[in-house]
């Protein structure tokens, strides 16, 4: 049984764009220099914890902006290999020239 796989490419252009700017959006760079004035022992445990909490988010950027590579790639290539498939069906049963 054949099933056909198929994506609408504008709207995965247009999901993948999104994510984008969502993903330039996050703002991980904030001044906590302001924290380091204080030397109270919760804040100064809190500061900690937001400067790990700050290079994780860096990190899950990272990564994220490396997934959207992987999807806009992976978008283009089934279109590509949609089109090369569909020329060798048509190719394959057009009627062909006698000779």
């Amino acid at each position: 049984m054949v099933k056909q796989v198929s994506i609408n490419t504008n709207v995965f252009q247009s999901n993948v764009n999104k994510l984008k700017t969502s993903v330039s959006n996050i703002q991980t760079k904030k001044n906590i220099h302001s924290f380091s004035k204080t030397n109270i022992r919760p804040f100064t445990k809190d500061v900690e914890q937001i400067v790990d909490a700050i290079a994780l988010l860096e990190k899950y950027k990272v990564i994220l902006e490396a997934d959207i590579v992987t999807l806009s790639e992976t978008g283009d290539q089934m279109e590509t290999t949609d089109i090369r498939l569909s020329n060798q069906y048509s190719n394959t049963f057009a009627p062909q020239l006698l000779k």
